[in-house]
């Protein structure tokens, strides 16, 4: 399993809260002894009156929480590195940190995960990269309301994760996962179970909704309730099919970048994200990138919330299931 920024926070524990800071949303399970015990998913507004909200309404009584992040000042990459042992190859890395990212080495703090042994003198690593100050600023926000950090990761990183622990057949194939979140979506693709690439994608449902609500005349603040009635699927595919294929092309061209290096097809895509829920949104994606489009939603960890509210919106929750493992 891949698990990242240990080295900033992380212990472990049975009972926290898991909490994914989405952009529209504020997405997070609570586990109590191992198991998920309920959920919630609320309007992000103030995260600081969100959180009070959140814990008075749900009645939390613990304050330990793993967070995780997306946002455009953190990035995952992977590459092939010398074969070192892990302090003098988190040493080397450091000074090696300007050739991956278009950061400074010394504004983000960084963890990597060794995927695979190349050969006997190499090594290939998955990077992730989060400013200090989105860090900082998160934990301090966390810290005033008297919540206790033990572990921090990124979205993509935390879908990684569920994919792997939950979907361990498919490592026998290349598949992709498209994370359609709000201000920007994401794509990883996996060679057989390895990370290959992971890339942000300009369209998001920000982008969908938007021009839904000026055709539909339904207001911004209203257009998640509308969309939430499965009577409304088929109006909302007709009306976004361009959209939604724009950011099929926008995922394209990685396919192709894969299929011309490697040589091989992506054989399966899988969605997530609140739009990924909609009737036969997976036809639209399937069509354009030539490949099967499936939900993912086999995310056993959240068995135990087996609610028809649940049900509905298990969707959104895909980032947090893999921040819980």
């Amino acid at each position: 399993m891949i698990q990242l920024f240990n080295s900033i926070i992380k212990s472990k524990t049975d009972s926290f809260v898991a909490i994914n800071l989405g952009n529209h949303y504020l997405k997070g399970v609570i586990v109590k002894d191992g198991k998920a015990s309920d959920f919630f998913l609320v309007p992000r507004k103030n995260i600081s009156e969100d959180l009070k909200a959140v814990w008075q309404e749900k009645k939390i009584s613990t304050n330990r929480v793993k967070i995780s992040l997306k946002d455009h000042s953190t990035l995952v990459r992977y590459f092939a590195f010398p074969k070192l042992d892990r302090k003098k190859l988190r040493q080397t890395l450091f000074y090696e940190l300007n050739k991956h990212i278009p950061f400074s080495p010394e504004e983000v703090y960084f963890d990597f995960s060794i995927l695979e042994e190349v050969s006997a003198n190499e090594l290939f690593l998955l990077l992730a990269v989060a400013k200090k100050e989105l860090i900082n600023s998160t934990i301090d926000i966390f810290e005033k309301e008297k919540k206790q950090i033990i572990d921090i990761s990124l979205d993509s990183v935390c879908l990684i994760n569920a994919f792997l622990n939950f979907y361990k057949e498919e490592k026998k194939v290349n598949t992709a996962i498209i994370d359609i979140g709000y201000n920007f979506s994401t794509l990883t693709i996996l060679r057989k179970g390895t990370p290959f690439i992971t890339r942000d994608l300009t369209f998001g449902a920000k982008d969908i909704l938007g021009a839904l609500s000026n055709i539909k005349s339904v207001p911004a603040d209203n257009i998640d309730s509308w969309i939430a009635n499965a009577a409304n699927h088929k109006d909302f595919l007709e009306l976004s099919q361009s959209n939604i294929a724009s950011l099929s092309r926008e995922a394209k061209s990685s396919f192709d970048y894969f299929e011309v290096n490697k040589g091989e097809r992506i054989e399966k895509l899988f969605l997530t994200g609140g739009l990924a829920s909609i009737t036969g949104i997976g036809q639209i994606f399937s069509d354009y990138l030539e490949t099967e489009a499936i939900l993912l939603d086999n995310l056993q960890n959240l068995a135990t919330l087996d609610t028809a509210a649940f049900g509905r919106l298990k969707n959104n929750l895909a980032v947090v299931s893999g921040l819980m493992l």
